[in-house]
């Protein structure tokens, strides 16, 4: 099990018609976004536009999270849906997407036949709470959105500040416990 924790200065953020991204994580690490050789990418993205048209990404699948503001996103032909925060939409990258609404929001990119939780955990000040992840996954990832979050793993402590993402590659993890002073937010991705 390989584990670590990334701060905004390991992420580069790039523009795009409808606002930036801001890539936090890719698979494998030699590859790249707009070359779109990459297995896994996560990234979280501001729409500072009424309306936009997403990137059209062949054969990448998508879930897309609220984390910031509300937007209708369609999927031209399949379905429409509103999103508030921290919910949910789940698409093929080859379907013709546009969103009415600005938001920021949080990505998971997949390709091949990895699949992917993407969920979100909201604790009050001074709570404990044990995470098991969902399903199997090989990798897991913990992006903080708000608070100072502390996390104890194979008897090992760590912290995560508003802004970071932890890291788990290749490791087998049956429970994290958590805990916090603050009131906090995470984002949970298994993969």
């Amino acid at each position: 099990m390989k584990t670590s924790i990334r701060s905004p200065q390991h992420f580069s953020t790039s523009q795009w018609a409808g606002g930036s991204s801001t890539q936090l994580y890719i698979f494998p690490a030699n590859t790249s976004y707009t070359e779109r050789n990459f297995e896994l990418r996560l990234s979280t993205a501001k729409v500072e536009v009424a309306e936009s048209t997403f990137t059209a990404l062949p054969g990448i699948h998508r879930k897309l999270m609220i984390l910031e503001g509300e937007i209708n996103i369609t999927h031209e032909g399949q379905y429409s849906k509103y999103l508030k925060p921290f919910e949910v939409a789940d698409f093929s990258g080859d379907w013709k997407t546009t969103a009415i609404g600005t938001c920021t929001d949080f990505n998971v990119m997949t390709k091949g036949l990895r699949q992917s939780e993407l969920y979100y955990l909201a604790m009050g000040a001074i709570s404990s709470y044990g995470l098991k992840p969902k399903g199997s996954f090989n990798n897991l990832f913990l992006y903080a959105t708000s608070g100072t979050i502390h996390l104890q793993l194979m008897d090992e402590d760590y912290i995560l500040e508003t802004g970071n993402l932890m890291v788990i590659e290749n490791g087998s993890i049956s429970s994290i416990s958590i805990t916090s002073a603050d009131d906090f937010g995470l984002v949970v991705v298994e993969v």
